[in-house]
């Protein structure tokens, strides 16, 4: 019997998937713009998928899943698929949860080095004094360029990307905070940080402040108005995790007010971006440049982390139809209910 393994993204060939899956695998490619155009019969005869976030897995698309017993996510987030109509038909969900964790941890670093650094603000300004002949350079164009090593980051989850970040700041930064309720007691003494209780505290003691959660409807913009509101410095805001965690309109409020010196966001409450939007009219104007700097939802990206998400992710299907191991399971819990 071979087991028809459907994904919906944008390969365009399964040399991989081919030789990691071997003989009992059939592999069906779908364009993600052709996915819900499938016919109830098509999905019926699917055993396994593998997805992206091109498409998403509502209740309509799960219902008509007869055969199907596994989904696996190329990612950490899994928001696209109805866990709870997965659960109860009995189909269990992977994620992969480990990759580009190096990608990730350096963009923020890159970030944060340069919104301190003013880099990307001091070649802008620069280009610009030499298109108009001004031979006469501004060293502080931005006085908030800053010695790290008096500064103290603070870090907002403490799982692979936000520990790894960390680690990599350590010999940057005079102190690290984090804030993780979640995580176990006297991580912070084996990694050399200071643990906060509440998100309070940790944006009260923190000059520098990169947010590392995931997305969950516990966790939509619980960023709330009131951290940044009662700030008792400005800080320099990263966020390489969810768009949902924090408002737009309240990370345009609080750099208009001041509290907010520098703002780096890979990623949005809107995606793509509107040009409309209060917060991306801020970032296009000219004076802010190099206080605000936006990439375009690509932290993760690099040749090596795009193998190894591929890779994980079959190791996880395979895993599954073999009955070897299973890891990264994120519905078992609700499958045992």
């Amino acid at each position: 019997m071979k087991y028809n393994i459907l994904i919906p993204d944008l390969l365009t060939e399964t040399r991989l998937e081919q030789k990691i899956l071997g003989k009992k695998y059939n592999i069906i490619l779908s364009n993600p713009k052709e996915f819900e155009t499938l016919s109830d019969k098509f999905f019926r005869n699917i055993d396994g998928i593998m997805t992206g976030h091109h498409v998403s897995f509502p209740k309509k698309i799960i219902s008509k899943l007869k055969r199907c017993k596994i989904i696996v996510r190329y990612g950490v987030g899994y928001d696209s698929i109805d866990i709870n109509e997965a659960s109860k038909r009995k189909i269990k969900v992977f994620n992969v949860p480990d990759y580009g964790v190096d990608e990730v941890s350096d963009h923020a670093l890159g970030l944060i080095l340069d919104l301190s650094r003013f880099l990307s603000g001091n070649d802008f300004f620069l280009k610009k004094q030499i298109q108009e002949n001004n031979i006469k350079w501004k060293y502080d164009l931005n006085k908030r360029q800053v010695r790290l090593k008096n500064l103290n980051l603070g870090i907002i989850g403490l799982g692979r990307i936000g520990s790894a970040l960390s680690l990599k700041c350590k010999p940057i930064f005079k102190n690290i905070n984090f804030y993780d309720p979640y995580i176990n007691d006297g991580i912070e003494k084996s990694l050399g940080l200071l643990k906060k209780d509440s998100l309070s505290d940790l944006f009260n003691n923190s000059d520098v402040i990169s947010v590392h959660v995931p997305s969950s409807k516990k966790n939509k913009f619980f960023l709330k108005e009131f951290f940044f509101k009662n700030l008792k410095k400005r800080i320099i805001f990263i966020n390489t995790a969810r768009g949902d965690l924090v408002k737009n309109d309240v990370l345009f409020k609080y750099f208009k007010k001041g509290k907010i010196a520098s703002i780096g966001l890979d990623v949005f409450e809107n995606e793509p971006l509107s040009k409309n939007d209060k917060l991306t009219k801020l970032w296009l104007e000219k004076k802010n440049y190099g206080k605000i700097i936006f990439t375009p939802h690509n932290a993760f990206f690099s040749k090596e982390a795009l193998f190894e998400i591929r890779y994980k992710a079959l190791i996880s299907l395979k895993n599954y139809f073999e009955k070897k191991i299973e890891k990264n399971c994120v519905n078992l819990s609700l499958m045992k209910r």
